[in-house]
């Protein structure tokens, strides 16, 4: 029999590693006390790559990963924890280990603190990424919204029976702000619940064009000039492509899952989408 072998391209080679949240984290998160990594064999990947089991060890909470080398991990689950006690890091279930709902998603753990669970989507569009935030006590989802790729949280605390959250949020609109003017920017402020000042759009869609561009042209060969020049006409159908706007926030996430998301003040951030 054939088995299908997963080749995967370098931005999922980062993406599915088993050391990706160890090796790249978010300080805003708590440090885990330790994770440990339990082998279960080779995956049908190139380059080789081998499933696990991944356990993260925090106060009063482990962590479970099934990762199978798969784009997104194919189970997260959790143990509560007393005291100093770390379960056995095993891929059969445990006693009072709970699956948390996710459902269809495609998502990896992303880290913990301020008492929750918070999971990250596989993949990307727009340069913008899901987040999805749990609460252990209860295994329900609390929150989930879109922060700029490549981002990291500005903060994450708890305040009585709130959490706050503050990061870049992100969000692709009907429309290119570009071509379709003051009305477009009208649409997606009221959309993402954004007051400030409209972002230089025309500026950032340019800037984004120059590194396409300059992505496209390094990784083919022949003429790069006349590679850069063919890429930088195309800008009139990348001017009509919906505009992409972030800008920074903070989010209170009462005890009841209510949400109030206020910007900062900061400027907003445009670009166009994929």
């Amino acid at each position: 029999m054939n088995v299908p072998i997963l080749v995967l391209t370098m931005a999922a080679i980062a993406a599915t590693s088993a050391h990706a949240t160890e090796n790249n984290p978010d300080p805003t998160f708590e440090k885990p006390a330790a994770v440990k990594h339990l082998r279960l064999g080779r995956a049908q990947t190139q380059p080789v790559s081998y499933k696990e089991i991944r356990c993260s060890y925090f106060g009063g909470v482990m962590v479970k990963e099934w990762d199978q080398q798969e784009i997104g991990d194919k189970e997260i689950s959790y143990v509560l924890t007393q005291g100093a006690a770390k379960p056995a890091c095993q891929k059969a279930a445990l006693p009072g280990e709970r699956k948390l709902p996710t459902g269809d998603l495609t998502v990896y753990f992303l880290g913990y603190a301020a008492g929750a669970i918070f999971l990250g989507d596989a993949d990307g569009a727009n340069d913008t990424i899901g987040f999805y935030v749990f609460d252990p006590m209860t295994g329900r989802r609390r929150f989930t919204d879109t922060i700029k790729l490549d981002s990291k949280f500005a903060g994450i605390s708890a305040e009585g029976d709130t959490l706050r959250l503050g990061y870049t949020r992100a969000l692709t609109g009907p429309c290119s702000v570009v071509t379709d003017g003051a009305d477009c920017w009208s649409k997606i402020a009221r959309q993402a619940g954004f007051s400030g000042p409209a972002p230089d759009c025309a500026d950032g869609y340019r800037e984004s064009g120059r590194k396409f561009a300059e992505e496209a042209c390094r990784i083919q060969r022949g003429d790069r000039q006349k590679c850069l020049a063919e890429q930088l006409t195309r800008r009139a159908e990348r001017d009509k492509a919906p505009s992409v706007v972030a800008f920074d926030v903070t989010a209170a996430i009462g005890s009841d899952d209510t949400t109030k998301i206020t910007p900062t003040g900061g400027p907003a951030q445009c670009w166009p989408s994929d």
